[in-house]
């Protein structure tokens, strides 16, 4: 008689619980979400996601462009003065129960990204717990974001401090897109700086996913603004929209911008 693998067991376990998700996905679709509100694109446009496994379509997307893309960081700049002014302990118990939050989804956040991604679900379930991680490490960094330093010479102290810059235009790949998103989006929140994120259109489900679980968490509406749509669309109108202080951080986040003093000695 033959027995069932563990590893059967598990594949099973994985397609179970991602159907219901995929139910949802095809039924609602996917759109962007500004000001703490779902919407779709002004123009009504959307495009296809489809699964690398084996092309079946996950869901339709909101297609966003320029006006869209205005829209979201319009909300991020109103935003910003908010969240800026928030004292860092309470941003710091906000982006932990956004840590806590993936965590509680970390299951349905491996399988998601197993089919939007085509990556093995070994890797998406670390990647899930490391997004988490990531939240945990800049949210314990939230009161030291700001720091400065103080760096006397002969003559002079050279006094800098730390900053917010404004509202943070994010675009992040498609290859690990929940953890490299958190990698860019934590350290822009932590330091007092509101978000717009574009995510890669060839994976954007957990991106709605990461969107939907800030709001959750109590982050305040605007502080984290998700648009879809295409790399020359969207993603070129948010490189140059005049009021994303820091666009395309396709690899670092700096959230922060140093002022420095020069203080003549008596």
């Amino acid at each position: 008689m033959d027995k069932t693998s563990p590893t059967s067991d598990l594949f099973q376990a994985n397609r179970d619980r991602a159907a219901p998700l995929l139910a949802k996905l095809k039924e609602t679709g996917i759109g962007h979400l500004i000001d703490g509100k779902t919407v779709p694109s002004i123009s009504g446009a959307t495009f296809e996601t489809k699964s690398p496994i084996d092309g079946a379509v996950l869901a339709k997307v909101a297609r966003g462009n320029a006006e869209d893309i205005d829209r979201a960081a319009t909300a991020a700049a109103l935003a910003f003065k908010s969240w800026r002014e928030m004292s860092a302990s309470l941003r710091s118990k906000l982006l932990h129960r956004v840590a806590d939050a993936i965590v509680d989804h970390a299951e349905d956040i491996a399988v998601l990204e197993c089919i939007d991604t085509g990556q093995p679900h070994r890797f998406m379930a670390k990647a899930a717990i490391r997004a988490a991680e990531n939240f945990r490490f800049f949210a314990d960094k939230c009161t030291e974001a700001r720091d400065g330093l103080n760096t006397p010479s002969e003559e002079h102290w050279n006094i800098s401090t730390r900053v917010p810059i404004g509202p943070v235009g994010v675009i992040t790949p498609w290859n690990t897109p929940f953890m490299l998103s958190t990698w860019k989006i934590a350290p822009a929140l932590a330091a007092g700086c509101t978000v717009v994120h574009k995510p890669a259109e060839w994976s954007p489900v957990t991106a709605d996913l990461l969107a939907q679980l800030v709001k959750q968490a109590g982050v305040p509406d605007g502080v984290l603004n998700t648009v879809h749509g295409i790399g020359e669309e969207a993603g070129k109108a948010l490189t140059e929209h005049p009021r994303s202080r820091q666009s395309a951080l396709s690899a670092r986040a700096r959230p922060v911008r140093r002022s420095w003093r020069r203080v003549r000695r008596p």
